[in-house]
């Protein structure tokens, strides 16, 4: 401490005090940085010290004071030499989307705005440590868009959670882009890894880490409902073996006759606003199906999303008619059935193409 100025002086950040008309002393960072000079007062007072309590007052409010100023300088070094501030790291990385999504200006902000519904969906809290969002965290993010959407939508909204994560990584909030490696092509058609009628009763056979999951799973093979409609699923959908679900992606109802098998699955009635199905984040679903698809020697990459495409294929197979499997689906139009025609024809194709060549 300087006794003539009462300032501390350290790399263009200065602890100040100011005397107030109450005789408190009020505590501000004088800032000097690129040729500029700002004041933060830190709403900090000092006390006139008469009794030894005081004393300790005015030592707690200096050593707070002190913290702050090095943090100020610690962020101001950082912006210098391009490294992330650790007060960064404690960011919510929630409130940071939603402020990126406050400041945007372009025309696609619609598309912005619902990857960020999507992504706090996702989420499934309310503050988000910046470094939890790792490459992992992305690709399931990704996994979820892809299961709740189609088309080139899932494509368009992680394209600008790439874009956030970039001005995240220029404003230092992290250090390294999670995203940077993870592709996202735009898909026509199915892409998506199909079950067999086999490989659905191996999963049936072998244990799942968590027997909600498995449930769920199960009975979205069986009657092709996306996992937002299946996770949202209450006794209300259900009547004397019936399945009644307006879709949350169309708007569309769908009315399915559940077999045997969905039947069990349901277990018995449950309250009428209850859910049918009690399932854990989707993050969880993704790490327990990953885990449950190995176990049962499956490798292939299972998500709930392949339980309703390997649902349609395995129905097209069984020569089950267009127009039917696209009632069961609840599409909009019977041209998004027919690329579970096709996948069939090409499974075909595959499968011939596996005889072994005769010498001739």
């Amino acid at each position: 401490m300087n006794k003539e100025t009462n300032k501390i002086i350290i790399m263009g950040v200065e602890l100040r005090r100011k005397k107030l008309k109450s005789g408190k002393e009020s505590l501000y960072l004088d800032i000097y940085h690129n040729g500029e000079r700002n004041y933060e007062f830190l709403k900090l007072y000092l006390i006139k010290p008469i009794t030894k309590q005081d004393r300790l007052h005015n030592k707690e409010i200096l050593k707070a004071a002190e913290s702050l100023r090095a943090k100020k300088e610690l962020y101001i070094n950082s912006l210098e030499h391009g490294y992330e501030p650790e007060f960064k790291k404690k960011v919510n990385f929630i409130s940071y989307f939603e402020n990126f999504l406050s400041n945007y200006k372009n025309k696609d902000i619609r598309i912005v705005r619902y990857c960020c519904k999507y992504f706090k969906e996702f989420a499934g809290k309310d503050y988000l440590y910046p470094y939890e969002v790792t490459e992992q965290f992305c690709l399931d993010f990704k996994s979820y868009l892809e299961d709740h959407l189609n088309g080139e939508t899932p494509h368009n909204y992680f394209a600008k959670f790439k874009k956030l994560l970039k001005q995240a990584t220029r404003d230092k909030i992290i250090s390294i882009n999670p995203a940077l490696d993870i592709q996202n092509k735009k898909t026509e058609g199915i892409k998506k890894d199909i079950l067999s009628s086999d490989e659905i009763q191996a999963l049936a056979n072998t244990q799942c880490g968590n027997s909600e999951v498995k449930r769920a799973f199960l009975f979205a093979c069986c009657t092709g409902l996306r996992y937002c409609d299946v996770e949202a699923l209450t006794w209300n959908n259900l009547d004397k073996g019936t399945l009644r679900v307006m879709q949350s992606k169309t708007g569309r109802p769908v009315i399915i006759n559940l077999n045997t098998s969905s039947l069990k699955l349901i277990g018995d009635q449950g309250k009428p606003d209850t859910k049918v199905f009690k399932l854990p984040s989707h993050t969880g679903i993704l790490k327990s199906l990953k885990a449950w698809a190995k176990k049962a020697g499956i490798e292939k990459n299972v998500t709930f999303h392949v339980a309703r495409h390997s649902f349609a294929t395995n129905l097209i197979i069984h020569e089950v008619d267009v127009t039917t499997v696209s009632s069961l689906l609840g599409h909009t139009s019977y041209k998004h059935t027919q690329k579970y025609v096709r996948a069939v024809d090409s499974l075909k194709q595959q499968a011939v193409n596996k005889l072994p060549e005769i010498n001739l």
